[in-house]
């Protein structure tokens, strides 16, 4: 069996390094509501939580781990590594607890 090049695990890993940025990206990024409510629940950026109810100062990050989102709260507070499931037309669903919508 022939073994990968180092010019191709390069590449590989640059692929994936390319997806996890393009998840962690744009295609998240935005302010979020609870869809029942209409109230703002949180905002995300490149890869940080701006902002999120309940979350004073707010120096949280998240992560996209297949189909989850995941947050991180350096204080380890409630919201430490809570996961959402990302559904197909981009909302965040907290299942029985409801679903995180973007306002356009």
């Amino acid at each position: 069996m022939r073994r990968p090049s180092r010019t191709t695990s390069l590449f590989a890993a640059a692929l994936v390094a390319g997806a996890l940025t393009a998840c962690t990206g744009s295609s998240l990024d935005g302010k979020y509501y609870n869809s029942a409510s209409g109230e703002f629940a949180m905002e995300l950026s490149h890869g940080k939580v701006l902002a999120m109810q309940g979350q004073p100062g707010s120096q949280m990050t998240y992560e996209v781990r297949a189909d989850s989102l995941i947050l991180h709260d350096p204080q380890h507070g409630l919201a430490d590594q809570m996961t959402f499931q990302i559904q197909r037309d981009g909302s965040l669903s907290l299942g029985i607890l409801g679903t995180l919508t973007k306002k356009h």
